[in-house]
């Protein structure tokens, strides 16, 4: 067994090539018990890999990953009853002629659970998540797609893993389903203590969880909660909101004239984010600076940062300054 007895899922220094490409080049996170963990990254970051490597579909390379304690290669048997699994796509893992609970049926069977005690738990999840007894008996060709992703879940959680692994949970879902379906993830982490792991291009996942991984190119780029990521920046999670009666390339390079500014990003048709060390102190430079540069402005005041703020100026990409950052 490997790491404290806290983590759930502990990887360290993962490796996985396919000849002579390397899809992960030295991996390492962890997940503690009960957390909600992210995975981000764009396509080919590596996110596909990791979540192979933990539902023991392939074998690193070098390195090792831990499941509860056991190794995912030497223990493949037990991990598939450790690992909960949700695909991106619902018709892969449903009957769409069967109801949610004759669904939750078929896969609990699979595990060698008894009627009874598939019923009890389908029903359990199944509430947590939102649905009544006519959404459990009704078939699933006659949910919504929210609601069919639910049911998805519910599969994946059947036969209570420690963890649950959800693949792009989000992909296809209007902006109202993609915040519903992870505020009920959120829901089912917080009633059944299940250490939640989200597969994600999406930073609107970072919202939910209490650890962030990025992926780029086979590598962490970063990783810890989203608050610490984010206190990095000039202003340690403060920035300057500035609005301007209308926006111009020149009006951006000026504002970078302004002593202390390290970044902006745009937020809004006229917006600006400007972050630059203690915002507060410098709120009256600024204006000054403004007002002094002739340039029209509407509005400047505190912000909190957001995680999409720190993606768009994190290290490697905010190195750069004198441009506008979008």
């Amino acid at each position: 067994m490997s790491g404290t007895k806290k983590r759930e899922i502990d990887i360290i220094d993962l490796k996985v090539a396919f000849g002579k490409f390397y899809a992960l080049k030295g991996v390492s996170f962890f997940a503690n018990k009960r957390e909600f963990l992210g995975i981000i990254g764009a396509s080919g970051a590596g996110k596909t890999t990791v979540l192979r490597v933990l539902t023991g579909q392939i074998s690193p390379t070098s390195g090792k990953a831990y499941i509860s304690g056991y190794d995912v290669t030497r223990n493949k048997k037990l991990i598939s009853l450790l690992v909960g699994y949700v695909p991106q796509l619902e018709h892969l893992s449903l009957y769409y002629d069967f109801s949610a609970l004759q669904n939750a049926q078929f896969f609990g069977r699979c595990f060698g659970l008894r009627p009874k005690e598939i019923d009890d738990r389908a029903r359990s999840i199944l509430t947590i998540l939102g649905f009544d007894e006519d959404l459990m008996t009704k078939r699933v060709s006659r949910l919504s797609g929210g609601e069919r992703k639910r049911v998805s879940i519910c599969l994946g959680m059947i036969h209570e893993p420690k963890v649950l692994l959800l693949d792009e949970p989000t992909t296809g879902l209007d902006a109202h389903l993609r915040h519903e379906t992870l505020n009920y993830l959120k829901e089912l982490n917080y009633e059944m203590g299940t250490t939640m792991v989200i597969i994600s291009h999406d930073l609107e996942v970072t919202d939910y969880c209490s650890r962030v991984v990025l992926l780029e190119n086979g590598l962490v780029s970063q990783f810890g909660t989203p608050q610490e990521l984010i206190s990095t920046l000039p202003g340690k999670g403060e920035s300057l909101k500035v609005v301007l009666n209308s926006m111009s390339q020149t009006f951006v390079e000026r504002l970078y004239s302004i002593p202390g500014v390290k970044y902006m990003t745009k937020a809004g048709r006229n917006t600006l984010k400007v972050f630059m060390n203690h915002p507060d102190e410098q709120l009256l430079l600024v204006v000054e600076a403004l007002n002094q540069m002739n340039i029209p402005f509407e509005e400047v005041s505190i912000v909190e940062a957001d995680f999409f703020d720190y993606f768009q100026v994190k290290p490697w990409k905010g190195e750069q300054t004198g441009g506008l950052l979008v």
